[in-house]
């Protein structure tokens, strides 16, 4: 099984507060974008993982879910994956928990486990609070932990260009930084990555129907409706130390392209 996993940005995004479980309270409106990882798995006698070997597999999401959903199944569920990483690692744009979540679906139908995408959500809000979205996709109102996904309907742009610059920002760093200082990820970002602020200032200058820091960062990026206009300001990027992308918008977060 081949699937596309696409990125996510967070058109909107709030923290409302602390639990007393220590998790965090938030509010969120997420869109899946046509940037995406590809992963390809296969049933096989023994784990592989070959391909973008990003970090240790003991830390890696894809890994943590098949865990998840041998211990929920009560079973092995041995396979090979294949993974072609096009998604920035530790970029706000949720490339880990999409991976996470093709790993669910993949092996709940390579083994014909037959779980509901309510149970497989059980699951997915265990491995990451952004993992339950990409078991929906297109365009959803994120509220409790992330596990209360809502599909809505919202005018959205018809381009997004997003910019990341070369800074990894942990979002459990982020998180506790929130809990001393109270401010919002954007300003943490702007102080831990200049660019960040940068980005902000020049896109803002386009008048963008959207605009914002994707998750905890430091992907910026804005939404515009015509693809001359996303060109020039991609363009205009041309001395920033960081990847550009231009993307569409997408009505599903995980794509099977073959079985």
């Amino acid at each position: 099984m081949l699937i596309q996993a696409n990125a996510k940005i967070n058109l909107s995004f709030k923290i409302l507060g602390k639990l007393p479980n220590g998790y965090h309270e938030i509010e969120s409106i997420m869109q899946s974008i046509d940037l995406a990882d590809f992963l390809h798995f296969e049933k096989s006698k023994r784990n592989q993982f070959c391909g973008a070997y990003v970090c240790p597999l003991s830390k890696n999401l894809i890994i943590k879910a098949q865990g998840f959903l041998e211990r929920k199944t009560k079973r092995k569920l041995p396979v090979k994956i294949h993974l072609q990483k096009q998604i920035p690692i530790s970029a706000g744009l949720g490339g880990g928990s999409a991976d996470a979540a093709a790993t669910l679906v993949a092996l709940n139908k390579i083994y014909k486990l037959g779980l509901s995408r309510k149970k497989l959500s059980e699951i997915a809000i265990k491995i990451g609070a952004d993992v339950p979205f990409f078991l929906h996709g297109g365009t959803c109102k994120i509220q409790g932990i992330g596990e209360k996904i809502t599909p809505m309907k919202r005018k959205i742009s018809h381009f997004y260009v997003a910019a990341r610059p070369h800074k990894r920002i942990d979002t459990k760093m982020m998180y506790e930084l929130y809990d001393k200082t109270k401010k919002n990820f954007l300003e943490l970002a702007e102080e831990i990555c200049p660019s960040v602020g940068k980005l902000y200032s020049y896109f803002k200058r386009f008048k963008p129907q959207d605009l914002n820091l994707s998750g905890s960062g430091p992907s910026v990026f804005c939404g515009v409706r015509r693809y001359e206009t996303a060109r020039k300001i991609a363009e205009g990027l041309k001395n920033f130390d960081g990847d550009i992308f231009i993307c569409h918008p997408q009505d599903e977060a995980l794509k099977i392209i073959e079985t």
